[in-house]
């Protein structure tokens, strides 16, 4: 199965690859057809036409049931995507007539087929009262009631309604959705339809992994977006500045740069922004595993090891206190006791999990270890041993030193919101992205900290895709 959330994501991560939204509707609308076809022969078909792509969908099944005599009736024509609207202009030149809402709620209308085209899986919560009244009205003709992807109403992931269309038949796409199987007397008979999805772009990170994880709130107040607290330092200084700083351009609201008093004043000179604070002593040892949990416990995540060497042992203890952690580079581990994000490199997983780092090892080791592992590559491998990702962005001269710290940082901002595996597939992605936009300005010649100075920039391309 798959949630409403992972198919707009995946939707979204087509397009980038080059799958258009409107190849995806032409073959979801000639599946619906199809479908109907195969149960009723000819008759009059009622099309029911929201705002967004589920209309499209609609609007395409309309133009290939041509056996038919079709009728359209719009809830308004200020359509929410290009694809729909083109796909009902197509319809209004091909002399198709369409009735708004106003026009044909009173209307007493007959048919032998009603095709519900009103809402997609995108409904939460309590419908608008004009989605309501028109729902009513569906379910009152009596005739053969087609449901595009889910029955207009229903929550896709739960099976909730308050108001939903009893559909005869669904034809959902893809792969179906959770609450289908949960409210069966709504959805009827379901069809799953092939629409041309390669099943290797399920397996790939793109813009859509960002968009579902990126998230503002409006009316939040500070600290709302992500508390993040960063352990590391010594002997390597600028390992975990970079760290802090890459939380802070992924979007954490507050970021706290935990690191041995030997270090401090080296560290807090790097940036204002970056709140700063000391350990006692002049490396990290498992006397300061109380001061880190001290700290830890006013922030929603940790990360841990940048600049520092054999630290796996007191990583896992922390992991033992908090809720999220993100290890890196001496903070690796194969034992974790919290939700967590590894980020290895090849080299680092072996001398961790004492393996190779083939993509069936990494799989294995993470499922061993209750992990995300997200291995650092020219193609990164994210898994949290069931699930898998692959990321493709980024380039060779990211071999730079502080782009895994840089990373970490963005692991933690992102996880203070989000699922261990949402994050870690959307910062792989994001980091890649930043280091590709670093790669064109500056050729091979960049750094972490220009890679940094991209993170915005990434996150603003995946958010407007």
């Amino acid at each position: 199965m798959i949630t409403s959330e992972e198919m707009f994501a995946l939707d979204t991560n087509c397009r980038y690859y080059g799958l258009t939204t409107l190849q995806l509707m032409e073959n979801a609308g000639k599946a619906i057809a199809e479908e109907i076809r195969k149960r009723i022969r000819e008759g009059n078909v009622a099309v029911f036409a929201g705002t967004g792509n589920n209309a499209g969908d609609a609007f395409v099944a309309a133009r290939h049931l041509k056996e038919f005599d079709v009728k359209i009736y719009l809830m308004r024509e200020d359509f929410r995507t290009e694809e729909t609207k083109t796909n009902f202009e197509i319809l209004k030149k091909a002399g198709y007539e369409a009735k708004t809402f106003h026009e044909w709620i009173d209307e007493e209308i007959e048919c032998d087929v009603v095709l519900d085209g009103l809402l997609g899986t995108g409904v939460k919560g309590k419908l608008r009262k004009d989605y309501r009244e028109a729902i009513e009205k569906m379910n009152e003709i009596k005739a053969f009631k087609v449901a595009i992807d889910v029955p207009s109403g229903l929550n896709p992931d739960t099976g909730e309604f308050d108001v939903a269309l009893k559909a005869n038949l669904t034809v959902t796409f893809h792969k179906p959705k959770p609450g289908l199987y949960k409210a069966k007397e709504i959805c009827g008979e379901i069809v799953v339809a092939d629409i041309g999805i390669p099943e290797y772009f399920e397996k790939l990170t793109g813009p859509g992994d960002v968009k579902i994880s990126y998230k503002r709130d409006p009316n939040a107040h500070k600290g709302q977006h992500g508390k993040v607290l960063v352990v590391g330092g010594s002997p390597y200084i600028g390992a975990p500045v970079l760290t802090a700083l890459a939380a802070y351009a992924a979007g954490a609201d507050i970021v706290t740069l935990l690191v041995p008093e030997s270090i401090y004043e080296i560290a807090a000179s790097f940036s204002p922004e970056i709140i700063t604070r000391k350990l006692r002593g002049e490396e990290i040892t498992e006397n300061n595993i109380p001061e880190i949990l001290e700290f830890a416990e006013k922030h929603d995540v940790v990360v841990f090891g940048m600049g520092t060497v054999d630290k796996g042992e007191i990583a896992t203890e922390i992991s033992k206190k908090v809720k999220k952690i993100v290890l890196d580079a001496g903070g690796l581990t194969s034992k974790v006791f919290c939700e967590a994000i590894l980020t290895p490199h090849a080299g680092e997983f072996k001398r961790v999990f004492g393996k190779e780092a083939t993509v069936e090892n990494v799989k294995e080791a993470a499922k061993s270890s209750r992990a995300v592992l997200l291995l650092k590559g020219r193609r990164d491998v994210i898994t949290d041993g069931e699930k898998i990702k692959f990321n493709l962005t980024g380039n060779e001269g990211m071999t730079v030193g502080g782009t895994g710290d840089v990373l970490a940082g963005v692991c933690g901002a992102f996880f203070a919101k989000n699922s261990a595996f949402k994050a870690a597939c959307s910062s792989a992605f994001t980091v890649g992205l930043a280091g590709d936009f670093a790669m064109r300005e500056k050729s091979f010649n960049f750094t972490a900290k220009d890679v940094i100075e991209m993170i915005p920039r990434a996150i603003k391309f995946s958010l407007e895709f």
